[in-house]
């Protein structure tokens, strides 16, 4: 509780005393006076449209509530806003009327040395139902006032404001009308039941009150200041709208800050739906300091002490155990966490890889090193279709896995045949794919189809043979990498295509046109720059448009496809077969001088003509081929000469009766 007296001193208190109200000598009239309270203290020019947000938004702290009548620095009355609301509602003329004829003169004040704390202030204000307090100094005369909204201001405790709800303290007894009233009835209705305010509502379809504005006793001062007609003006013209709301549930210290942030003194409170269930106030928010509450707080907690000594030994070694269980909970959590992050980072990770790959054949070199620390004590493969066969190969593996683990028929594999994840434990030995080696003791299996567009690609297969159960979390660390790698690879797979397609020929699937004008530069760029020899090797298919005209344009198809698969088949890996156009293809030999460039051409001429084509059950005529060489840098320095020239060879070959192999030569 010292805390709290602490924060509750009469330092606070202090700050919440105005040194400068509002203040007014007695001789002045009713009209000034209503005037002076309607201004902020720096003078402004406000228009309608802003007077009637008043609520929600002008500073109190440069406006008044009231006005002192003060006489030689001596406190004569109090003249608020309720009191100039009552005068209007009872329709008194407040154009000939002094001040010093409706003020209250019977006032209650409060002696600076009085006040002790804040509570002191509190019961001031709950005992004589005030809102305003003047301080006096011990000779009577006027040191400042406190308000409600002084007191909240400089209020520094949240503690205190923190437990209770809004739904506790808040006035569910609230006056309210409908837009249509006019304001003269507004301030009458002020008057009548004595508030400061009154929420405009509107009923929807199941006559709920939802309120739509809100009209305080400053907007009516400063309407009586404005000189507006009251009969005319309805409230739906001078409410303040839209409304900021608190929930029920929000606690006071939330509706204390929000009163603070908007510069008001009430807020509405709604329901879920939108409806009026009260009002909170300044008041209501201070009287949760009731200094008869906080002794029964302060009893409670001494009594709450008695007990804890008497009961100290027991609670401790309860809480100790208690913590003891909850340290370890926490530990477990903590490895848990560490070790999901971990297990998040290493996929991470692995997504880099593969995104950076720019074929499969990369992703498989380093998939293993992830799958380790992911699963660890695990044997594992990531197995693809093969197109020709349908069987599933291992294209990346770790652990000690049999043949039949790394080459899987369809049939042999519960996963691929149902098309979702299979797990299996040696308690049901029976439910193990026919793939799995089973001399290996395993103990349990997992097998995870790779899917794309609900179509199986692949396999992703773990198995192990610890006794440790697999936990809920494990297998659906599984599905997260299948998922992962199944994404990856297949779009490696599809970037490959997109590349294939766009540097390779369709029919014959050798490089195209473009892919040849490209490599070729770069190729005699780097036989420049190590001062290696590069042949190139012009082909065209003898009497192709006789094969053409006479058995069809698929059958001269079929011969060029096959053409295309023999010369990819007699280069290196290294060397480039291309379709040049037409009949015409083209291979560059890497690091080839022109004598074995020609010893090959001359191989290739020969088995060509021992090729076996068939269209159907029909054998067809042999083909042969013409072919030309160039070479660098003999026969020129860039790719354009060296293609140039072994055309020339080519058309040199065809010229001399075909079948046959021509080597360019400068003389000619």
């Amino acid at each position: 509780m010292s805390i709290h007296k602490n924060l509750l001193s009469k330092f606070t208190i202090k700050a919440a005393i105005d040194p400068y109200p509002l203040t007014v000598t007695p001789d002045i009239s009713l009209t000034e006076a209503i005037y002076q309270l309607s201004q902020p203290k720096k003078t402004q020019n406000l228009k309608v449209d802003v007077l009637i947000e008043s609520n929600q938004g002008i500073d109190l702290k440069s406006r008044s509530s009231c006005l002192l009548v003060v006489e030689n620095n001596q406190l004569l009355g109090i003249l608020t806003e309720r009191d100039i609301v009552r005068l209007i509602a009872e329709k008194v003329q407040v154009e000939d009327i002094k001040i010093n004829d409706v003020m209250t003169n019977k006032l209650i004040t409060i002696v600076d040395s009085e006040i002790k704390d804040i509570y002191t202030v509190i019961h001031y204000f709950q005992q004589h139902k005030i809102r305003h307090l003047p301080v006096l100094s011990e000779t009577k005369e006027l040191l400042g006032l406190i308000t409600p909204a002084s007191l909240r201001n400089s209020l520094k405790s949240s503690d205190l404001l923190r437990h209770k709800q809004v739904e506790e303290v808040m006035n569910t007894d609230v006056i309210n009308c409908s837009p249509n009233l006019s304001v003269l009835a507004l301030a009458e209705k002020m008057a009548q039941y004595r508030v400061s305010c009154i929420v405009i509502v509107c009923p929807d379809k199941q006559q709920i009150f939802h309120p739509v504005g809100i009209v305080t006793e400053r907007d009516i001062v400063q309407f009586q200041a404005l000189g507006l007609n009251f009969n005319q003006l309805t409230a739906l013209d001078v409410m303040s709208t839209p409304l900021s709301t608190l929930s029920p549930v929000d606690t006071l210290w939330q509706a204390h800050q929000q009163m603070q942030k908007l510069r008001v003194r009430r807020l509405v409170v709604c329901g879920h739906n939108g409806k009026l269930l009260g009002l909170i106030t300044q008041t209501n928010i201070l009287q949760n300091l009731d200094p008869v509450d906080m002794c029964g707080v302060i009893h409670t907690l001494r009594q709450e002490i008695k007990d804890l000594q008497a009961e100290k030994i027991e609670i401790l070694h309860r809480n100790n155990t208690r913590l003891e269980e909850q340290v370890q909970h926490l530990q477990e959590s903590v490895n848990k966490l560490e070790q999901r992050n971990y297990e998040m980072t290493t996929i991470n990770q692995m997504i880099e890889f593969l995104q950076a790959c720019k074929k499969i054949e990369d992703a498989h070199k380093f998939l293993p090193e992830f799958l380790k620390k992911l699963f660890p004590g695990f044997s594992g493969s990531v197995l693809l279709k093969d197109e020709c066969n349908r069987k599933f190969k291992s294209v990346s593996c770790y652990g000690s896995l049999a043949d039949s683990e790394t080459l899987v028929e369809f049939n042999d594999c519960w996963a691929l045949r149902r098309g979702q994840t299979h797990i299996a434990t040696n308690a049901q030995p029976g439910l193990f794919c026919h793939h799995v080696d089973r001399e290996s003791q395993p103990t349990t299996t997992i097998c995870v189809p790779l899917l794309n567009q609900a179509k199986v690609w692949g396999l992703f297969y773990l198995r192990t043979e610890f006794p440790e159960k697999i936990s809920r979390y494990q297998k659906h660390l599984v599905r997260i990498v299948a998922e992962q790698i199944s994404l990856a690879l297949y779009n490696l797979k599809l970037r490959e295509q997109l590349r294939n397609d766009s540097i390779r020929d369709v029919l014959t699937g050798l490089f195209n046109r473009r892919y040849l004008d490209e490599s070729l530069k770069q190729e005699i760029i780097k036989a420049k720059r190590n001062q290696q020899p590069l042949s190139v090797i012009m082909v065209d298919d003898d009497y192709f448009k006789r094969f053409n005209d006479t058995y069809g344009h698929n059958v001269g198809d079929m011969i060029l496809r096959e053409l295309g698969r023999f010369l990819r088949q007699q280069v290196r890996v290294y060397d480039i077969a291309c379709r040049y156009g037409g009949e015409e293809m083209t291979l560059i030999l890497i690091n080839t001088p022109i004598s074995v460039a020609k010893q090959r051409a001359e191989n290739i001429c020969s088995r060509v003509r021992g090729l076996s084509l068939k269209n159907q059950d029909e054998i067809l005529p042999s083909i042969t081929v013409s072919l030309g060489i160039a070479g660098f840098p003999f026969h020129g320095n860039t790719g354009e000469e060296i293609l140039q020239r072994a055309d020339q060879a080519l058309y040199q070959a065809k010229k001399t009766g075909r079948n046959r192999v021509v080597l360019y030569q400068l003389e000619q």
